[in-house]
């Protein structure tokens, strides 16, 4: 392979190899696109949506839990939660903790999430199985009323918002996705083996300066009639 590379040195020697590129490309694709189909098993994906508010009927703010928070080392004072939103962020604390919550989650990923550091709370649960992933998004949504008032002895409320479906599609594998890069490895690793079987090379081939590589003049090319017809 000549050092000296140009531009259209190096698309010669792609045109060179193209089937072998296409090939590889093809392969690759196909390979990524048949293990994220067949092989990856679908992961599907539900939430429910929850709104927590800090209020009381007699005009006080939500105190804190008497026995999950009061400890000598992380105590939450009344002072500490005077927005719905940051008592949101504590019972996101409680409810991946305590026992009826996490009961609930066996078998499946949760995601206890605050909604852009507001009051909402979001419940996002997945599954191998859709319709479970979107019953323990409800049972969840349905159980935090239950924790919340256990908590804070009734001090403010817990509404649902958003009720959880089953997902119609799998969250994950993203077979496009997978596949696209499937396409784009499977170039490359042909691009690469073509450089390699250039480098390998040392026959000479149709085009080549010969008067670069040998430093003496070319003065005619000898065609070959069978190959050329």
């Amino acid at each position: 392979m000549p050092k000296d590379l140009t531009p259209q040195k190096i698309i010669d020697m792609l045109l060179r190899h193209v089937k072998l590129i296409v090939l590889i490309t093809v392969l690759v694709t196909l390979i990524a696109y048949g293990y994220s189909s067949f092989f990856i098993t679908p992961i599907y994906t539900s939430s429910s949506l929850i709104l927590i508010q800090n209020y009381d009927p007699n005009g006080e703010s939500a105190t804190q839990p008497v026995s999950y928070y009061n400890t000598s080392d992380d105590r939450v004072r009344t002072s500490d939660i005077q927005q719905s939103s940051t008592l949101a962020g504590h019972c996101i604390i409680a409810f991946n903790n305590l026992p009826e919550m996490t009961a609930l989650m066996s078998g499946t990923s949760v995601d206890i999430s605050q909604v852009e550091e507001s009051s909402f709370v979001r419940f996002t649960v997945s599954s191998s199985n859709a319709q479970k992933a979107a019953n323990v998004a409800n049972q969840l949504a349905e159980q935090a009323p239950k924790t919340f008032s256990k908590l804070f002895e009734g001090k403010g409320r817990v509404d649902t918002i958003t009720s959880a479906s089953p997902a119609s599609s799998p969250s994950s594998p993203d077979v496009g996705r997978n596949t696209f890069y499937g396409l784009i490895i499977g170039l490359a690793i042909g691009v690469l083996l073509a450089f390699f079987l250039e480098i390998i090379d040392t026959t000479l081939k149709p085009g080549d300066d010969l008067a670069k590589l040998y430093g003496i003049p070319v003065f005619a090319e000898i065609v070959d009639f069978e190959k050329e017809g």
